[in-house]
């Protein structure tokens, strides 16, 4: 007998992704960011990034000397892996989820030690 699975019968996770997703996401990025943000109705809703590379960190600088918003734009649009279709068709969730993935990424402070 075949084992098959139907849509139907696929658990989704938070952000209607399935966990096969998920597991290709880690595989494919090593680390996947889950992120979430209350609309205005209340009702929470989950967005998965990536961390950028560095071209993806220099096209957001590059663009942010031009434009911050833009800027968001092009981190949502190199990292953003999916989550609940929400938060790309709203602007204001798109803007506010972006703005927390941007502040995670941000670099580390580094101690220096001069011997």
């Amino acid at each position: 007998m075949e084992n098959t699975e139907t849509a139907a019968q696929v658990a989704l996770l938070d952000g209607n992704i399935t966990d096969a997703q998920l597991k290709r996401w880690k595989y494919q990025y090593k680390r996947v960011v889950k992120l979430s943000v209350e609309d205005d109705d209340g009702t929470t809703l989950f967005a998965y990034f990536r961390k950028p590379t560095i071209d993806i960190r220099s096209a957001v600088l590059q663009a942010s000397k031009m434009d911050e918003f833009k800027a968001l734009e092009v981190l949502f649009k190199n990292c953003y892996l999916g989550g609940d279709t929400d938060i790309e068709d709203d602007d204001d969730l798109r803007l506010n989820i972006t703005t927390s993935f941007s502040d995670f990424i941000q670099p580390k402070p580094v101690k220096i030690e001069v011997l």
